[in-house]
């Protein structure tokens, strides 16, 4: 197959602002899970909307290092099946250090591990959103790891559709792959009471798609093809937003299920790419400011450990209470008061969630310092052609590269 690429639109340079709205996705699903309030907002309608964003934006990170990595085989005259190990050894070393090593840490833990002992095989091996899905249960400090199985999974498929398919035909591809997720969507639905159908796999797949749309927009795509992608996003934007009001509106749990991830990846796609393209004014340098790169670099780590902190934080808390109580009667006894207004204090959502932010935001300091970067130094070590595009890539990663 003669196919040609445009090297400078394969090669992906690193874009501090996708680095900024990565921590800014993470910040609204931290404060989704810590603030009460937030929850009261029925998830059945905007089931996925944060998560939705990584997928867009994994996707269009990954098949833009797939194009890079499929050009560069052309090029050279390099077997392009060559990609596929050393793309997936590449992300196992930068996904699986941090994720094991929660898994490990928590299995040990005397209740809060119970979920993970209960249900080893299927957190191990990436399969934890099967099972969420089966038991019909939300676990405590797991419950967020749906989206991780769903995108290992992801990484398993994607490549060889990307290295594999002429590239004349992945538009066409991406936009059968929504089609065909949302008519899944469409006939497959049942009504159930607490686990959606979304965290199952084919049921994600249009927001990796879109995800593919937007990076075959920048790397492959005729002028033709880009004003067709432009005007089919417009129109499921204007169409979707009035709609998605209705839907809120009469409660229509059904279209909500059949829909929402469309609209929200497609949202995303435009805002994704308006950092592609580049933010100005303050929004740009909000994105491009120091915290935010830090904390866009480290989210990976904040995604992990943002329910795990909260339950250990209240289990010491217990713990502690307890042991003062039974050892410090008579204080306790005459400072009820004071301690009731300290409770108080100490449980509400401002306070809960500065602890939380800051203890969290520690941990996955920890993460990246000693578990993260160390084991992403091998990956100089692993390559198809040395590439600035994969060395900006892990720079710039998405969800489970956080």
């Amino acid at each position: 197959m003669n196919e040609s690429f445009s090297n400078s639109k394969t090669i992906l340079k690193y874009n501090p602002q996708l680095d900024g709205l990565r921590f800014c996705a993470v910040l609204f699903v931290a404060s989704y899970h810590w603030i009460p309030e937030i929850q009261a907002v029925k998830e059945s309608f905007f089931f996925g909307g944060f998560v939705n964003f990584f997928f867009v934006l994994s996707s269009y990170l990954i098949t833009r290092v797939l194009f890079s990595a499929k050009e560069k085989c052309i090029r050279n005259n390099i077997p392009r099946y060559k990609v596929i190990p050393v793309f997936l050894l590449r992300r196992t070393i930068r996904i699986f250090p941090a994720y094991y090593f929660f898994l490990l840490m928590v299995l040990f833990l005397p209740t809060i591990g119970s979920e993970i002992r209960n249900n080893s095989a299927t957190y191990f091996t990436y399969l934890s959103n099967f099972q969420v899905f089966q038991s019909q249960t939300w676990p405590g400090v797991t419950a967020h790891f749906w989206t991780l199985a769903v995108e290992e999974q992801f990484y398993l498929l994607w490549p060889w559709l990307i290295v594999f398919m002429p590239t004349k035909h992945l538009l066409k591809t991406f936009v059968s792959i929504i089609i065909i997720s949302t008519i899944l969507k469409a006939l497959c639905y049942h009504p159930i009471q607490v686990v959606p159908q979304d965290i199952l796999t084919q049921y994600c797949m249009s927001a990796f798609a879109v995800g593919g749309v937007l990076a075959y927009k920048y790397t492959a795509a005729s002028d033709k093809e880009k004003k067709l992608i432009n005007k089919c996003s417009r129109i499921i934007i204007y169409a979707g937003m009035p709609f998605g009001i209705l839907i809120i509106f009469y409660k229509s749990y059904y279209f909500s299920f059949v829909f929402n991830r469309l609209l929200f990846s497609v949202i995303s796609m435009k805002i994704i790419e308006g950092a592609v393209i580049g933010y100005k004014n303050y929004l740009g340098k909000f994105l491009e400011n120091k915290i935010a790169l830090y904390l866009g670099k480290i989210s990976y780590g904040i995604y992990l450990y943002h329910l795990l902190i909260p339950a250990i934080f209240w289990k010491l808390y217990e713990i502690s209470y307890g042991y003062s109580k039974i050892h410090y009667p008579v204080f306790f006894a005459h400072c009820q008061k004071e301690i009731s207004a300290f409770e108080h204090i100490l449980s509400s959502d401002v306070v809960c969630f500065v602890i939380y932010a800051a203890l969290t935001i520690a941990m996955a300091s920890f993460s990246w310092k000693f578990i993260e970067k160390p084991a992403a130094k091998l990956k100089q070590y692993i390559g198809f052609v040395p590439s600035k595009a994969t060395a900006n890539y892990d720079t710039v990663s998405a969800l489970t590269e956080s």
